[in-house]
Order: structure tokens, then sequence, then C-alpha cells
């Protein structure tokens, strides 16, 4: 069944799905329905792993997120984002496919696009074999350097 929806409606509903409206209750309610927060050490304004939630709280206790993760463990860190511990099985099974999967030495990761195989890649490390900087502008126009 096709159900059509105003714009007015589908925005609401998007900002609803991302807790922009007011929704969120608590840190660890916030990370559970977005799924993940991203983690970055570097820090214009603030780490994003402080940056979202309080997006969606408001001013929050930061040491809250930490409590979570290394107290009580609910969420755990795992590839530089911030996982609900209902997670992990998933993120296990991923672990293991990745350990059987070939590395950067052998080959590129299952989920790089092109599999290694763009030109603009090839000619990128033939450049830097050979000491040269890749120019930008060449890769956007297609022309060569």
């Amino acid at each position: 069944m096709t159900r059509k929806v105003t714009l007015d409606q589908a925005r609401r509903i998007a900002v609803r799905a991302q807790l922009l409206d007011g929704c969120a209750s608590g840190v660890l309610e916030t990370v559970r329905r977005l799924g993940f927060l991203q983690v970055d050490p570097i820090a214009t304004v603030a780490t994003p792993q402080h940056l979202v939630p309080w997006s969606r709280l408001g001013p929050f206790d930061t040491a809250e997120l930490d409590r979570l993760l290394w107290v009580e463990r609910s969420l755990f860190e795992w590839n530089a984002y911030i996982w609900p511990i209902e997670a992990l099985p998933l993120i296990r099974a991923r672990m293991r496919r990745l350990r059987r999967a070939t590395t950067y030495r052998r080959g590129p990761l299952p989920w790089h696009a092109g599999g290694g195989r763009d030109p603009g890649v090839a000619e990128h490390q033939a450049r830097r074999r050979a000491g040269r900087p890749r120019r930008l502008r060449a890769r956007r126009t297609g022309a060569g350097s």
C-alpha cells in the first residue's frame, strides 16, 4: 500500500526520526534511537559525540556518556563510533567478516566503492611513488597534468 505524505508531514517525520523535536530524554535513549554516535577527537566547538546529544537533549552532563561507556558498559566504542550494547552481536559479526576480508596491504576492503579500480586512485598512487603531488583540478576536469 502506497501512502502519500505532504512535504510538511515529511519534514516532521524526518525531524522526529532524528530526535530533533525535543522527544529525546536521555543520553542512552538518544544513542539507541539514533543507532550510534561518531567519535572524532577534532573539536572546533565540541566533539561530535558531545554535540549530537547536546543538539537533542540541550545541556547535558558529558560525564554521563563516559559513565555509560566505561562504568555501566551500556555503550561501547568500535571503529570510531559509540554503539549501544544491543548492537554488539551485529558488530561482532561485522568484525569477523572484516577479519576474513582482505586488508589494505593485500587489496581494498569490501566497502570501498570501485574496488580500487578508480583511475584517479591509480594516478594518485603513481604520482606519490614518483614523489610528485597530484593536482586536485586534474581529477575534477578529467584533464591530465
